[in-house]
């Protein structure tokens, strides 16, 4: 009987749910805040994300969880956008802490005439709809710890983790990309950079993502396989060892819905591959992966790191066999192996994600393929690096070398950024 992929059932079943959601409005929300909170009227919030810090202000994901009427406090849900100004002590606001405030809550507008992105669509996919601006003074703390214990120590380490970063010698700037590039968190990396990078065609190595953990799961199995668990009777426990470590990372990074991804998707692929499926079975194990997310949350698939992750898998996967036809004869020769492999990979998921990048942005990273091409087996090695650093770099003579040798990786990885972006057409605008 010949297969049929998931994906032919999946699809419409995504599209069904997608128009309920989309179309849903908040009234149909249980016990949403708008239903009772009236101006100026207080009420108690829960931060859901750190701290993200702007221009003039600092900016919180957070959820309105009770409303004061009659003296008593009521429960009520939703999330909400929370604005402090950068002289306000609520910079150390973090996860779980719960304040009070009765600033007026205003609903989200697009940024302007002259912006064609349509910020408030977007938050309203989010199921966000207002903004709070909190003047200074005007709110307080009331308590901590509100939040799931498991994502707060989450977000607890990889706070002190990035402080581990920031109060070592390197380069502000230096510091900020690796924080980027292992910890997620690309609030720290400069408005130029950030530029240099996306017209390079090197923006998604700026924050975690299946490339990020995929290389350092390869570097973790080839260690395995050096302690004699190539074996072929030790392959599914190798396997099972990459995917504890897999969730670990994705601990470390903050837990955050990216990171949840990739792994998820990861272990889903890993499972199919090395339970003898084939590469439709592949495809059949992303649909399915992407269908568990849209049942959680089926306005995901508006997400734009959700689309991304899964095209370019989708692309790696769907020219699996015609890379393999084209380079086939670059196997036997380890660099030209090495190259063509990734070369070929970039293409293959840089086809499915360019109308994406072409469509939200108007932009075209002209260099994109060259830049990748010597960037990721770079980016294998700063990662290590990273993660020798953060492991060992209290050890005084391990630290000073490893802190040392991200310094110069970092350093080499900025200049050639900047000199791609310097060529001419670097970037293309449409």
């Amino acid at each position: 009987m010949k297969k049929r992929p998931v994906l032919f059932i999946l699809i419409p079943l995504c599209i069904v749910i997608i128009l309920v959601e989309q179309f849903a409005p908040t009234f149909i929300i249980r016990n949403h805040y708008s239903k009772h909170i009236a101006k100026e009227q207080y009420y108690k919030i829960i931060i859901k994300e750190e701290a993200n810090p702007r221009k003039a202000t600092i900016r919180y994901k957070a959820k309105i969880s009770h409303y004061l009427k009659d003296k008593k406090w009521h429960k009520t849900t939703g999330d909400i956008m929370i604005y402090f100004s950068k002289q306000d002590s609520a910079y150390n606001l973090k996860y779980g802490d719960e304040i009070t405030t009765n600033s007026r809550i205003v609903p989200i507008k697009n940024w302007g005439k002259n912006s064609s992105f349509d910020y408030k669509r977007m938050m309203k996919r989010q199921r966000i709809y207002d903004n709070i601006f909190v003047k200074q003074g005007s709110w307080k703390k009331l308590s901590q710890n509100k939040g799931n214990p498991i994502i707060a120590k989450s977000k607890e380490i990889n706070h002190n983790l990035k402080q581990k970063l920031i109060n070592s010698k390197l380069p502000k700037d230096e510091a900020a990309i690796a924080i980027g590039m292992s910890l997620s968190d690309k609030t720290l990396i400069e408005e130029t950079t950030r530029r240099q990078f996306t017209s390079s065609g090197l923006a998604h190595i700026l924050c975690v993502s299946g490339l990020h953990i995929g290389i350092v799961l390869l570097a973790f199995d080839v260690l395995l396989k050096l302690i004699f668990l190539g074996k072929f009777k030790l392959i599914l426990f190798r396997k099972i060892i990459l995917l504890i470590i897999g969730l670990l990372l994705c601990f470390l990074v903050g837990l955050t819905p990216s990171s949840l991804r990739v792994v998820t998707m990861m272990a889903v692929l890993i499972l199919s591959k090395y339970t003898g499926r084939s590469a439709y079975d592949s495809l059949n194990s992303l649909a399915v992966t992407a269908f568990f997310f849209i049942i959680i949350n089926p306005l995901i698939l508006f997400n734009l790191s959700f689309q991304f992750s899964f095209l370019a898998v989708l692309g790696i996967i769907m020219f699996a066999k015609l890379r393999e036809t084209l380079f086939y004869k670059a196997r036997h020769n380890y660099l030209l192996n090495k190259l063509t492999s990734t070369a070929g990979m970039t293409l293959s998921a840089q086809v499915f994600v360019l109308p994406i990048i072409l469509f939200r942005f108007k932009t075209f990273p002209t260099y994109f393929l060259i830049a990748n091409i010597i960037v990721v087996p770079f980016l294998t090695l700063i990662l290590i690096t990273i993660i020798l650093f953060l492991i060992f770099g209290d050890i005084i003579i391990i630290g000073t070398i490893t802190e040392t040798l991200l310094h110069y990786q970092l350093f080499a990885l900025k200049h050639l950024v900047s000199f791609i972006d310097s060529l001419p057409y670097s970037i293309l605008h449409f």
